[in-house]
């Protein structure tokens, strides 16, 4: 009831309303509020010049490679200087192409560090005149990998350990085999150098190394090498803290006094080797090696080795094989140049790498003056008997030249010498192992054979006569390897 009372009444009122009236007038303006406190002023915005990248970020020593830097908000010019924080990475040659971005082509060194390295770049101010330069770095921007792994040996978990001087069996694997296979020439290097032959393909490099006499206790960085073809040599390191290198074991040299003979040395068991140290008075030094007294183990094998100089890297030395006089000599030979005095080392071991209580020998050695030959290179048109690579009219000390080459396999290659005074001369030449190299002695007029050439592929080859002072010979060289390099030396006995 009281509901049906409430909506007649609305709806009486809503019949009665009027129309809407004239908008009113607006009302008066209020007071202005006060004024309020003076806001701080900000900083005016600027943007921090800051290296973003550099790229390549990763490479392997001994490599030559162009990079490009990148910047944000930088002044680069073409007066910037870019820099690494290790000295065997050099900067050689910078492009600019902004303020933000530029190329640089850089060496890097076979000895620089493994691992992450900073780059550096100084700009002149950007404000001119005497402002700081924009100094600016990127840490670890750029890393150097080893560019070998050694294998493990089968079965093994650890690399062997060897003692300085002696023989290893290493396998390493080339991580930069995409650019850089192994090529030709392929070896091992650095504190450990191969001996004989390898097996190598664009990956992988295997073969028997001898450790560097001076090779510190620890483990073996192996390093290895190749020539590429347009003949560069390539360099390939390891990686110091890789588990499977070899371990270097120190161990005495045993001392070679110049004229005082060692007796019954022995190579005691398969693959041993000797070392020995030796030390000249002065420079530029022919020294001559002496086995005799070879045990019945030396039957059918000899004795051969390596030498080094003071730095004790056979790598920079000489691989030798003792050569002597007839089918089984009683004593065999080895002449060397050891161009400055001081300590030279010398491993000896068999042919064959067998050892025994039979395989014992006798070893002496002394020392000359020796002189250099001007020049073994063929003369315009070759050399023949008439126009010899070189003469020496008086033999009155040891003679040498390294700069040899077979021009063409089995070429006759002349040396002719007149000999001072009566005795013995020694002549050898020698040549990398593997190619054959070999030696002659004719009469004066290189045409009457005295001795027939022997070759050898051991890296040396020799021959020794009894002359009577005043007699004139002829040497023959030759070889079967276009191309291989050799020298010569020629000695009366000391």
């Amino acid at each position: 009831m009281k509901r049906t009372l409430s909506c007649l009444l609305l709806s009486v009122l809503c019949a009665c309303q009027g129309p809407p009236g004239d908008k009113g007038e607006a009302g008066m303006m209020g007071d202005k509020g006060d004024k309020g406190d003076k806001g701080d002023i900000g900083d005016k915005g600027t943007t921090p010049p800051v290296l973003t990248s550099l790229t390549p970020a990763v490479a392997f020593p001994g490599r030559t490679l162009l990079v490009q830097l990148s910047g944000a908000a930088t002044h680069f010019s073409s007066s910037s200087t870019l820099s690494f924080d290790d000295p065997a990475i050099k900067v050689v040659k910078v492009d600019t192409g902004s303020n933000a971005n530029l190329r640089a082509t850089i060496e890097i060194g076979i000895d620089a560090k493994l691992g992450p390295h900073d780059v550096q770049i100084s700009s002149p101010s950007p404000a001119g005149g005497d402002g700081p330069n924009e100094d600016l770095t990127l840490k670890g921007a750029f890393t150097l990998q080893p560019s070998l792994g050694v294998d493990l040996p089968t079965g093994g978990t650890a690399g062997p350990t060897v003692v300085q001087g002696g023989l290893v069996d290493l396998a390493v694997r080339n991580f930069d085999y995409r650019d850089n296979p192994f090529y030709s020439q392929t070896r091992f290097y650095g504190p450990v150098s191969s001996i004989g032959q390898v097996t190598a393909s664009t990956v992988r490099l295997a073969g028997t190394a001898i450790v560097d006499a001076l090779a510190p206790a620890g483990a073996i960085a192996v390093g290895a090498s190749t020539v590429d073809p347009f003949g560069k040599t390539l360099a390939y390191v390891g990686d110091p803290k890789d588990t499977a290198n070899p371990q270097a074991k120190a161990r005495a040299a045993t001392v070679l006094t110049l004229g005082t003979p060692k007796i019954g040395e022995t190579i005691s068991e398969r693959r041993a080797t000797n070392l020995y140290k030796f030390t000249t008075a002065a420079d530029s030094q022919v020294v001559h090696m002496q086995f005799s007294n070879l045990g019945a183990g030396f039957g059918y094998s000899r004795p051969v080795g390596y030498t080094a100089p003071a730095s004790g890297r056979f790598s920079e030395g000489q691989a030798f094989d003792s050569w002597g006089v007839g089918y089984s000599p009683s004593a065999r030979n080895v002449l060397q140049i050891v161009q400055k005095k001081g300590d030279a080392y010398a491993v000896v071991l068999a042919s064959d790498q067998n050892g025994s209580a039979t395989h014992t020998y006798s070893i002496s050695a002394k020392a000359g003056a020796a002189a250099q030959m001007s020049s073994l290179k063929e003369p315009a048109g070759g050399d023949s008997p008439a126009s010899p690579l070189a003469t020496i009219a008086s033999l009155d000390k040891a003679y040498f030249g390294m700069d040899g080459t077979v021009d063409a396999a089995w070429e006759d290659d002349y040396i002719k010498f007149v000999a001072k005074s009566t005795g013995k001369v020694y002549v050898q030449v020698s040549a990398s192992p593997g190619p054959r190299i070999g030696i002659g002695l004719r009469d004066a007029a290189c045409t009457a054979v005295i001795q027939s050439t022997q070759y050898s592929q051991g890296g040396t080859m020799g021959l020794e006569v009894d002359v009577k002072a005043g007699d004139s010979f002829c040497l023959r060289l030759s070889g079967d390897i276009v191309g291989t390099t050799y020298g010569v030396i020629l000695s009366p006995a000391l």
